[in-house]
């Protein structure tokens, strides 16, 4: 595939790649990274101290400290495989559901279709952190309350962040197939005898293989962005481990098991008028996970989509042939594509 030549492909899978294994290597590399950094900074010279935590940026470089004292660059970094992995896990999920309830709505009875198509439709009014929020603040409490393991709470977190995109992904990929299955070569298939099985088999998958990558880029961006939302609502991955520091009032303080990016912001999000930076350094590595994703679903999509050739780093059209199958591809899947892209607006 053609799509492999471009540098805009690679570049953006190595800076995620790099955060995933560097995320490994931090425990190996410095085991004690997670222990409380130092209790403050003096002048060499005068003996004086000049700092406590939060640490500055210029202080504790490149990002500063959280307030702990601990070094916030590798805390992130240490906390990007549970962000990461978990949004590819999530991205997966979605992608084998929606293929599943897609073809199951493909092959419905038409008024099936158009009930469930309005009763879908209404999901897109509904901002998914909200819905996610009410479904998982009581699991978070049973966590807190020290009932539930962190791990197993993340995995449900994964399945559920997964299942409450599933039904209205579905619909929207189902209606594509089934837009694709009126073709007349489809027709013709039909006439000879082919079944739905056959037709899954031979002319759906295919189909909806090369699509299918696109959208599982897109995917994964999304997860990335309601992984933000939610961890502003205090709903992160692995959960917040809540300490009461009050004395006469409740004062909650969180503390995180992953230290994934969200949860990051959790913890902090209280100083973000004080220490605005560590509120700013997970967005940083949101932002730029999120934009690596954007830069290989673009590349997906000007290949596999829109049937345009690389050649030297650069982006041109591909052949006639290449090109009329490509359109056909695109009329074929644009209102999947259309609805999808509406539906990430709303959402």
């Amino acid at each position: 595939m053609s799509v492999f030549k471009h540098i805009r492909f690679w570049i953006p899978i190595l800076i995620l790649l790099a955060m995933i294994i560097g995320s490994y290597l931090v425990p190996v590399l410095n085991p004690d990274f997670l222990e409380s950094g130092p209790a403050y900074m003096k002048d060499e010279e005068t003996g004086r101290v000049t700092a406590a935590p939060v640490y500055s940026i210029s202080e504790m470089p490149p990002l500063g400290s959280d307030k702990l004292g601990r070094n916030l660059f590798i805390i992130l970094l240490a906390g990007a495989k549970y962000t990461l992995l978990s949004a590819i896990v999530i991205a997966l999920l979605r992608m084998t559901g929606g293929f599943i309830t897609g073809v199951l709505y493909a092959f419905l009875p038409r008024w099936i279709r158009t009930g469930a198509k309005g009763l879908l439709d209404t999901f897109n009014f509904i901002p998914l952190a909200i819905v996610v929020y009410i479904l998982l603040y009581p699991l978070q409490l049973a966590f807190a309350g020290g009932s539930l393991p962190s791990f197993r709470f993340l995995m449900i977190e994964v399945i559920m962040i997964a299942l409450i995109v599933i039904p209205s992904l579905g619909m929207y990929v189902g209606q594509g197939m089934h837009d694709f299955l009126k073709q007349d070569f489809i027709s013709a298939s039909r006439t000879m005898g082919a079944g739905r099985f056959h037709l899954i088999r031979k002319h759906l998958w295919p189909y909806f293989s090369r699509q299918s990558i696109v959208l599982f880029s897109e995917q994964l961006a999304q997860t990335l962005l309601l992984l933000v939302q939610l961890g502003i609502l205090h709903i992160t991955l692995g959960g917040l481990i809540t300490e009461n520091f009050g004395v006469m009032e409740f004062i909650p303080q969180y503390f995180s098991v992953t230290n994934e990016w969200a949860a990051t912001m959790s913890i902090n999000i209280q100083q973000v008028f004080n220490k605005p930076m560590l509120l700013l350094a997970p967005l940083l590595f949101f932002a730029v996970s999120i934009y690596c994703v954007n830069q290989i679903s673009s590349v997906l999509r000007q290949v596999l989509i829109e049937g345009q050739a690389v050649k030297a780093g650069s982006v041109e059209k591909g052949g006639r042939g290449q090109a009329a199958l490509s359109k056909q591809s695109v009329e074929d899947f644009q209102f999947t594509a259309g609805r999808e892209r509406d539906h990430r607006e709303t959402v």
